[in-house]
């Protein structure tokens, strides 16, 4: 029950008009069905109840997509009555029917459990009734309740999925880990050359010769000062090994690269826009320990996400590539599925249901929204806004699909340090003048003097302002098409540069963190690379640059997505015209005009 691909007695689907499928069972027989699936099997009474309570109904129309293959329906689902068919996506683009679905029978369980998108496609033959259970409200109820979780009862395909569901810290929900590894051992024991030499040295001093030197004081505070050199070297190596990994998912490959407190990257790119993958194994070790390198290269890009030193170089080549494979075939089946969809809007099928619910009456409009906000919220949005004028928020989402970063105020110490120093050490020095020093103080604040004192005062001032204003004129933003990097002088005297650039040409993000204080406050760079001339833009010193990273390729993937589905709809909106017209010359000739 874990993905309904499976099929009917002998190996055969039964027919939509199969006698088993006109029995509508009884509300206690789906009660009683939901109770004995192994997924509720030893829930006690009270808490299968407080399941129950999250159960809705929903009626579908006649030839509609219940469950897309690869979308994000993760709710289960219960047919009470009516007729519905599953397809597979498979290679060529097909996607054919594996099986009916019974009343009574229990749909999308691993998607519900996992929350990886479903790997079927589930549609509805006839209008139908189903029960379901939210997804989102069951895992607030095992938030709530956390001693249901440890009595629900999983198969061993979605305890696959739960094992791996994480893995590393930016993996998304539902993403599945298809791989995930480090680089070779031989790499780990080459680092440990030092570690290895210091230990043999420590053996030569037990040897019979030099064992008299351990009898000295000093001699045994050597070795133990050794032993403690080798162990260090030991963990550093070894944490130094443990931190690099790399993944391949579902949707990305990633190369994570850390070296304790001091550096910290992370390459990704999304399955899909891996153009080819290159094996490199470039000594003898190499091919005894079947271990290589592998260049990913994404978008006509030169090997921009590397895999170092890992085993069966050639097994996660053939994944990285299967998978891609398996993306495009879900693709495929949802554009099938679509121009299904749409024959049957042109052809009126499915468009009247007797189950089909009458559409509530839309609520009216309350003008409670146009009202302006009370006085004291205005001043108070007046304030926040002056506020974030005046230090500047380092990420700030000013619309739903902008978000705006700028450098951390860590870059902003940084450039303002010298003049604040200056200046303070300045005003320090007058301050003691004016309340110690008399005859100094006539000197400079009576004489023609004190317009020297006011302009090196302006000059330190107006440096430490320009500091701050070159820190907070640089923009970088985020958009649902474009990234934009924006540069302004101070006050806009010496010019502005702007750099854009679309995100259908991004290839792929980076981000790097490098030493102890930015790792500490989580401060680096984030790279995206395009496919310009001048290629590539640069989010310097960022705040969590792997969330902006995450961001941007969150952005990316949204973007692609619109852009094929705009591109598949066209085609779609032809071929149906091209149908009409087919369907129109058939009922003028009376005979099918290319029979």
């Amino acid at each position: 029950m874990a993905q309904e691909a499976g099929s009917a007695t002998n190996g055969q689907a039964p027919g939509p008009n199969s006698k088993a499928t006109q029995a509508i069972p009884t509300p206690d027989d789906i009660v009683r069905r939901l109770r004995e699936s192994t997924l509720f099997s030893r829930l006690t009474d009270a808490e299968f109840k407080a399941v129950l309570g999250l159960m809705r109904t929903r009626m579908v129309n006649e030839g509609q997509i219940l469950v897309l293959a690869g979308a994000g329906d993760t709710n289960l689902y219960i047919l009470r009555r009516g007729k519905m068919l599953i397809r597979a996506p498979e290679k060529g683009g097909r996607d054919p029917i594996i099986r009916f679905v019974q009343p009574g029978e229990i749909l999308n369980e691993l998607p519900f459990v996992t929350g990886h998108p479903s790997e079927v496609t589930i549609e509805t033959v006839t209008p139908v009734q189903l029960w379901y259970i939210p997804r989102g409200e069951f895992q607030q109820l095992l938030q709530r309740e956390g001693y249901i979780r440890e009595h629900l009862t999983y198969t061993p395909e979605e305890e696959k999925y739960i094992k791996q569901r994480r893995r590393f810290d930016t993996q998304r929900p539902g993403e599945l880990v298809l791989w995930f590894g480090r680089k070779h051992w031989w790499v780990l024991l080459r680092s440990q050359w030092f570690t290895i030499l210091l230990l043999v040295f420590v053996g030569v001093i037990f040897l019979p010769p030099l064992r008299p030197i351990l009898s000295v004081p000093f001699g045994m505070a050597v070795v133990g000062a050794l032993l403690f050199v080798a162990l260090a070297s030991f963990l550093w190596f070894l944490i130094d090994w443990w931190n690099d990994y790399y993944v391949v998912t579902d949707q990305r490959v990633i190369h994570r690269e850390r070296i304790l407190i001091i550096y910290d990257s992370q390459d990704e790119a999304p399955i899909s826009s891996v153009q080819n993958v290159t094996i490199e194994r470039p000594s003898f070790i190499n091919t005894v320990l079947n271990a290589g390198t592998l260049l990913i290269e994404t978008l006509g890009a030169h090997a921009n996400i590397r895999f170092e030193w890992v085993g069966e170089p050639n097994k996660i080549s053939k994944l990285i590539l299967d998978q891609q494979a398996r993306a495009r075939v879900e693709v495929a089946a949802v554009e099938r599925s679509k121009v299904r969809s749409e024959l049957r809007r042109e052809m009126e099928v499915g468009t009247k249901s007797l189950l089909a619910p009458a559409l509530p009456a839309a609520a009216p409009q309350s003008d409670k929204g146009e009202k302006s906000p009370p006085f004291l919220r205005r001043v108070g949005i007046g304030l926040a806004n002056l506020c974030n004028e005046i230090l500047p928020r380092v990420r700030l989402v000013r619309a739903p699909d902008v978000i705006v970063y700028r450098k951390h105020w860590l870059a902003l110490i940084g450039e303002t340090i010298v003049p604040l120093l200056f200046s303070s050490l300045y005003f320090a020095m007058l301050a003691i003048v004016w309340f110690n020093n008399p005859p100094l103080r006539q000197l400079l604040f009576e004489t023609p003097a004190v317009a020297v004192v006011a302009l090196l005062g302006f000059i330190l001032l107006f440096w430490l302002i320009w500091q701050y204003e070159d820190w907070r004129n640089d923009i970088y933003m985020l958009t649902t098409e474009r990234l934009i990097e924006y540069k302004r002088t101070p006050f806009g005297l010496l010019g502005t540069s702007q750099r854009t650039a679309s995100l259908a040409n991004v290839q792929n993000v980076t981000s790097v963190t490098k030493g102890f204080i930015d790792n500490l406050f989580n401060v680096g760079d984030v790279a995206i690379r395009t496919g310009g001339m001048d290629n590539e833009l640069n989010f310097v010193r960022v705040w969590n640059p792997r969330g902006v990273q995450r961001e941007v390729v969150m952005r990316l993937e949204a973007y692609r997505a619109v852009q094929r589905e705009r591109e598949a709809a066209r085609r779609r909106r032809e071929f149906i015209e091209w149908i009409g017209i087919y369907d129109e010359l058939t009922r003028l000739h009376g005979e099918r005009p290319l029979g």
